[in-house]
């Protein structure tokens, strides 16, 4: 279950693509990265070649070729690899488990999966703190990562150090005899500093390795003349020696030897000091991470921000667990596989600089190559720092609320940017952001200076598990004014105030349109001819919605929608994107309200009563009111009929007609809104106006 990227060196130049094969295809696997993973135990080969086309016959040959054997173990038992047993308190030192041999180290098994978890414990708890790697720089790795631990000697006294390894999935066979765990444990002592109590003052000493070199540096330099000696010891001779310059070497011997600084002020006052010089051997080597990854909320993270580039410092330690000032040491450094994490020499000398390039698990490992047993491990564990993870596949016209909970150290939080503003529009406050276009863009959040993290998105226009949607709950639609929900935006995650109040700068819902279409063909004009059409965007719910409003229609076209029995056929559109899944719908009733074809009513004296009837939904019919502005004008119910086409029919008649009147009569429906006013004529005829009678006749016969 364990991973291993072989890499090779030499071969043609510019390399080619090196062909993996395998001598036991069930011991292990590999992949054209080179990525060779245990399957079974077994020893094995991997054989690479590059190969070359034959200018001359045109034939691929082989020009160059290498093998490696390979072997797959499972872990019988375990051991805590701890480079001393008894430390100084206020020391540190790392810890890790090896296997048996010395060739099972944690690049054996630390990647295997599934996961083997470590659990570390102490007897004494005031004796010995347990840490988890990274701990400096305020990461707190998972069990499944901890198969290296610090410690750090608190109080004197002794305790056991004790490790558990568990394997989740015993079948896995990453434990021998299909074991569920495995365990050993150390004894540790920890004792107290060499102190001077009487009288109170600070013994100092300068910790070198043999054959090493440091610059000396004090507070007056450029100031005073300085001056170095070290002082006579015919027997520490060959132990160190120091120069004009400060330049303190140290010999092939280990033992201690004594240093005299002395500085003569231009005021006539010297300054002397003496101080220490222990030359001993390098016992462990530590990588210490910075810099401290500070978040929001004040705790610790489980894995390495995507795109954080760490620096990793090396101090080299003696047998009490005493960090040297200078060393010799050829380092040298490997991780066991290059895809996921960039490793190089640091700045300054020590250090070896990290950059996180992809999301994974890299182990890292650091030794002396010169010296055997130095050697530290560490779990690379990275992580994307842009939340949600759902976000990394968006629908056209989804909004998005994304987080990052890393700030610097004054708790500010960094700045958020997209790689295209045409795909993906972003807030630079607070991360709120809609998508406008397919395509793939970055998102990008910085904390100048420190930290500069990305997330890759990629935008598409429909998708089989996500669909535009037409949502409405109620039955009853209002007549004039209908506001429906278009589609449910994405919407991730829980949107922070700020994050809401930026949606309206961003504006999501002018991506969005409203796509009108009448269901009967007797319509032969666009329902955007007779509807308005908003849109807006809820960023407490996450939805779009469409609100529909008539405009003023023409006496005709309130006629021919409430004839023709159409629906309006309500479709979510996004501007510039055609969507090829499934895009629901919603139809909705057309209900243009009550008409009348009669524009005005002609009585007379002869002919003191017409019929005036009202056209509209059955509903706005049982809400009508008909209304006379004249006491001489009264108004009665004749006949109604809710079947299609419904309406009602009264008769409008003039009560005791002495002369020329005019008034009008209102029809309203209180769930229309509307109101329609008909005006009314009252004449006065002679009888012997047979032509007034005849126009009259003839206006009557029209309007029925």
């Amino acid at each position: 279950g364990a991973m291993m990227q072989i890499t090779s060196e030499g071969g043609p130049q510019p390399q080619s693509n090196i062909l993996f094969s395998l001598s036991h295809e069930s011991i292990a696997s590999v992949s054209s990265l080179g990525h060779v993973k245990g399957l079974s135990v077994g020893n094995m080969s991997v054989t690479g070649v590059v190969q070359a086309v034959d200018t001359e016959t045109g034939k691929l040959v082989v020009v160059s070729k290498d093998q490696v054997d390979v072997e797959v173990v499972q872990l019988k038992a375990i051991r805590i690899r701890a480079p001393i047993t008894r430390m100084k308190t206020g020391t540190l030192m790392p810890v890790y488990v090896m296997g048996l041999t010395s060739s099972q180290t944690p690049f054996s098994f630390g990647n295997a999966l599934p996961g083997l978890t470590f659990h570390w414990s102490v007897t004494k708890r005031d004796v010995l703190d347990v840490h988890t790697r990274h701990a400096e720089a305020s990461v707190q790795l998972s069990a499944e990562h901890n198969f290296a631990m610090s410690v750090f000697g608190r109080s004197k006294g002794r305790t056991g150090l004790r490790v558990v390894v568990k394997t989740s999935v015993p079948l896995a066979g990453h434990l021998q005899d299909s074991a569920l765990e495995l365990q050993d444990e150390i004894q540790i002592q920890v004792y107290e500093k060499l102190q001077l109590l009487k009288p109170e003052v600070q013994a100092e000493e300068i910790l070198m390795s043999p054959n090493s070199l440091l610059k000396l540096q004090t507070n007056r330099d450029g100031l005073g003349s300085l001056s170095y000696r070290v002082l006579d010891c015919p027997d520490r001779a060959a132990l160190v020696q120091v120069d004009d310059e400060g330049h303190l070497t140290s010999g092939s011997l280990t033992g201690t030897a004594s240093l005299q600084i002395s500085s003569q002020e231009t005021f006539g006052v010297n300054q002397t000091i003496i101080v220490a010089v222990k030359v001993v051997t390098v016992s462990y080597l530590r990588l210490s991470t910075s810099p401290v990854v500070y978040t929001s909320n004040r705790e610790t993270v489980s894995a390495i921000p995507l795109g954080a580039v760490l620096t990793f410092s090396v101090h080299f330690h003696d047998s009490t667990g005493e960090t040297l000032h200078s060393h010799n040491s050829a380092l040298s450094f490997s991780t066991n596989r290059d895809d996921l994490v960039q490793v190089g020499k640091g700045s300054s000398n020590g250090t070896l600089t990290v950059r996180t390039v992809n999301v994974g698990l890299t182990l890292l490992g650091v030794w002396d190559s010169e010296q055997a047993g130095l050697a530290d491990f560490l779990a690379l564990p990275v992580q994307h720092a842009i939340h949600p993870a759902e976000a990394q596949r968006l629908v056209v016209g989804d909004v998005v609320c994304f987080s990052a909970q890393f700030v610097n150290q004054e708790g500010v939080s960094g700045v958020w940017s997209s790689s295209s503003s045409a795909l993906l529009e972003i807030d630079p406050r607070t991360g709120a952001a809609v998508a406008r276009d397919r395509g793939t863009v970055s998102v990008y959040y910085e904390i100048h200076g420190q930290l500069r993290t990305y997330r890759e998105v990629k935008l598409i226009t429909s998708t089989s598990g996500k669909t535009m949607k037409i949502l409405w709950s109620k039955s009853v639609i209002a007549f004039l004014n209908s506001t429906i929900t278009l589609m449910c935006s994405l919407s991730t995650g829980s949107c922070s105030s700020s994050q809401s109040d930026s949606m309206a700068l961003l504006h999501p819902e002018s991506s969005v349109s409203c796509q009108l279409r009448f269901t009967s063909s007797a319509v032969d004009f666009s329902p955007h001819d007779v509807y308005h059409t908003h849109t807006a965007f809820d960023a407490s719910t996450g939805f779009y919605s469409c609100a529909l409003s008539f405009k003023p229609m023409s006496d005709q076209q309130v006629k021919v929608l409430s004839l023709s029995m159409t629906e309006v056929e309500v479709r979510a559109g996004v501007q510039g994107s055609v969507f090829s899944g499934e895009q629901l719908s919603a139809r909705l009733p057309v209900s243009p309200g009550i008409y009348t074809d009669q524009t005005d009513i002609i009585l007379s004296n002869q002919h003191p009563s017409a019929e005036l009837t009202v056209y509209g939904p059955a509903a706005a019919l049982q809400q009508l009111d008909v209304k006379s502005s004249s006491p001489a004008v009264v108004i009665e119910e004749k006949e109604v009929s809710l079947s299609f086409p419904s309406y009602i029919r009264f008769t409008v008649r003039v009560v005791k007609p002495q002369g020329s009147l005019t008034a009008s009569v209102s029809v309203s429906s209180t769930s229309s809104a509307q109101v329609l006013h008909i005006p009314v004529s009252v004449m006065h005829l002679a009888a012997s106006s047979t032509s007034v009678q005849g126009l009259f006749l003839s206006f009557c016969l029209t309007a029925q």
